[in-house]
């Protein structure tokens, strides 16, 4: 599926291509959401869920660099 494709879908259909596609990437917290990124074929997509709750309350594209840089960890102590 490309990201046009994902993009048409409606949240069930989206989640429901992140569970056949997706890679699990990384989690981050932001407001009162906690936010899975996912690798699908050729783009990211975040998946939102409110804190508190067990329910996707969206799924969008992940294009934006910056975003995309706080999941990663860098550990430069031994450096």
């Amino acid at each position: 599926m490309n990201e046009v494709d994902f993009i048409r879908l409606d949240r069930q259909g989206r989640l429901d291509a992140v569970r056949a596609h997706g890679e699990y990437l990384g989690s981050r917290a932001h407001g009162g959401h906690r936010v899975h990124l996912y690798r699908m074929d050729g783009f990211f997509c975040e998946l939102w869920m409110r804190l508190g709750w067990q329910e996707v309350e969206w799924i969008e594209v992940a294009r934006n660099q910056e975003i995309l840089t706080e999941y990663v960890k860098l550990d430069l102590r031994g450096l």
